[in-house]
């Protein structure tokens, strides 16, 4: 049974423009690139080994050097990929990719960037698509901790900059508390905040570098964050499972969060659980059971070689898929948004098409619910009609 409608699902989506809700700043051009360069920005590795010896034995990488290779016309290794890459003109290329397929909007966080990364104006002009904001919490609150007496003053301090950034055009906020801290919530004991922000201040007044660590203060500003997009009405991104070595991944189970989504405090807060693998049936279960858990794949599908097809049909056994969201959670180059934009497509017409095949669901019903994945639901979770005056490309 498997494959024999998932041709049917990919040729109806082929001109559905998706809604990437979330994603990182792609570097300017023109630029080269580097086989090792390349290489790191289809890895989650840190350490250079694994870039130099180790990456281009995965499957994850076979398999995007063979998509990029098959859209350029040329052979599937890395100094073909290169050599075209580098003959061609900067922003054609670019945008032959980001077009294949194509992406309507792109929700930003820019807390993964750098100094030769796009500003989302300039990231609208060169790719001619809609870019809107998501702000990290944690960098906020960073920029914070030196001007605040106490926590409960940075506490408020940080809530009022999100409000003024959403008032501004965010459209949602991003946690990474699992790359600082336990995912586990629990309630802080003032005590102990009051002892861990003092500590964080004079790092601060001393010119140290100033990175929010540990439960206390993580979870404090998470729960303060949390009942701020519940007010405001917008998503709150929530990292878990799949992520870089800075995390523990034992950790980053989303279960945790279950005061989020039991609490009447945050009753009616929208929370988008990201990357999920390889916790990505327990997402599935929360979305499952709770009205506000969503959740995407992202890097999990280009990565993860064929494991990340197997993710997807999984996370459709519980998520319904009125709750699942399109990201590729790229950054820097074209290449990766590319990959991660058409293998999930292909993913995600596997695990509905083998639906279709056994009569669980209609091949419209299908068609359609891809749509929603693709786009959909991002736009309903974000409720991006009533916060931009028009979704759509510019020329």
């Amino acid at each position: 049974m498997k494959g024999d409608t998932a041709p049917t699902l990919l040729s109806a989506w082929k001109e559905h423009r998706a809604v990437d809700h979330h994603c990182h700043p792609l570097r300017r051009w023109p630029f080269q690139l580097t086989a090792l360069e390349l290489r790191s920005a289809f890895t989650e590795a840190l350490d250079p080994e694994m870039a130099e010896q180790h990456v281009i034995h995965s499957a994850g990488y076979q398999a995007a050097l063979h998509r990029i290779a098959l859209a350029l016309g040329c052979e599937p290794t890395e100094a073909a990929v290169l050599e075209r890459r580098a003959s061609a003109e900067p922003e054609r290329y670019a945008r032959q990719l980001l077009d294949r397929p194509p992406t309507e909007v792109m929700l930003v966080d820019r807390g993964f960037s750098s100094a030769e990364s796009f500003t989302l104006q300039e990231q609208q002009r060169a790719t001619g698509i809609a870019q809107h904001e998501i702000i990290r919490l944690e960098t906020i609150a960073e920029t914070l901790v030196k001007t605040m007496n106490d926590p409960r003053e940075w506490l408020a301090a940080t809530r009022a900059s999100l409000r003024a950034r959403i008032e501004g055009g965010a459209v949602g906020v991003k946690s990474i508390c699992a790359y600082r801290a336990s995912l586990e919530l629990q309630p802080v004991d003032t005590d102990t905040l009051g002892v861990a922000f003092s500590a964080l201040r004079l790092r601060a007044e001393r010119g140290q570098s100033v990175r929010l660590v540990g439960d206390s203060l993580c979870h404090a500003l998470l729960f303060e964050a949390a009942q701020e997009c519940q007010q405001l009405e917008v998503p709150l991104q929530v990292h878990c499972g799949f992520g870089d070595p800075d995390e523990d991944l034992a950790q980053a189970s989303p279960l945790g969060l279950r005061p989020l989504f039991i609490n009447p405090t945050y009753r009616g807060l929208r929370i988008a659980l990201l990357h999920c693998y390889p916790y990505h049936r327990e997402a599935a279960y929360l979305c499952a059971v709770f009205p506000g858990a969503y959740m995407d794949l992202s890097l999990t599908i280009p990565f993860a070689g064929l494991e990340g097809f197997r993710a997807m049909r999984e996370t459709l056994g519980l998520c319904p898929t009125s709750k699942l969201l399109y990201a590729s959670d790229a950054s820097r180059f074209p290449e990766v948004y590319f990959v991660a934009a058409s293998l999930h497509r292909e993913a995600l017409a596997e695990a509905l098409g083998e639906l279709v095949d056994r009569t669980v669901l209609s091949t419209d019903a299908a068609v359609d619910a891809g749509r929603q994945v693709l786009a959909g639901n991002a736009r309903r979770v974000y409720r991006l009609a009533e916060r931009m005056p028009a979704v759509g490309r510019t020329a």
